[in-house]
């Protein structure tokens, strides 16, 4: 299990000279709201279109966002995305399987719908039914629909394993890394005038 403020594994590496119009060595493209400050602080987005995302309010869609960059560019794409939004289009993992689309999956995995809690507690509604998701084989899901998968369960396993999805070469298609996080709590949908 993996915890909030645990040290940043190996990533693709910041462009040498970035700029607006140069393309990231490695897009990324995120759907973990939850975990999305601890991706800031790890990764750099150093390059227009190094960094695609949604405001609030689509989930399922990084999957297959992720399939239609890689596709696009026929380059490697990272999508980092939790097990909640996952399953709202995990079909799109059979997609990039039979399309060969390069994306490296990074599934963080905290075991529910942590964005729909924490807006649920926002307006008043503790438990949110529905948001608990557990006992959910991810590798297996992924392959099962043609994708390679991994885990990793110990830290001192991740940058192995990270290495392993994230430096598969374009042709080998996509490749999916399944990582258990720490369920936390904190505030996500706060009103920046209520104080």
């Amino acid at each position: 299990m993996f915890a909030v403020g645990t040290p940043c594994p190996r990533w693709p590496a910041p462009s040498p000279t970035p700029s607006p119009t140069t393309a990231p060595a490695c897009p990324v493209t995120e759907a973990a709201p939850r975990n999305r400050d601890a991706l800031h602080a790890c990764v750099p987005v150093d390059a227009s279109g190094g960094f695609l995302t949604t405001g609030s309010g689509a989930p399922g869609w990084g999957l297959p966002l992720a399939v239609g960059r890689a596709l696009a560019g026929r380059r490697r794409v990272v999508c980092v995305l939790g097990d909640g939004s996952a399953l709202y289009s995990v079909q799109a993992l059979w997609t990039a399987a039979r399309h060969r689309a390069p994306v490296s999956y990074v599934l963080l995995d905290n075991g529910g719908y942590a964005a729909v809690r924490s807006l649920g507690r926002r307006i008043g509604v503790s438990p949110v039914p529905g948001t608990d998701i557990t006992g959910i084989d991810f590798p297996a899901l992924a392959a099962a629909r043609g994708c390679p998968a991994d885990h990793a369960t110990d830290p001192a396993d991740l940058p192995a394993a990270l290495d392993r999805v994230l430096d598969a070469d374009a042709e080998d298609g996509p490749r999916l890394l399944h990582l258990r996080v720490a369920a936390t709590e904190g505030a996500m949908y706060t009103d920046p005038w209520a104080g």
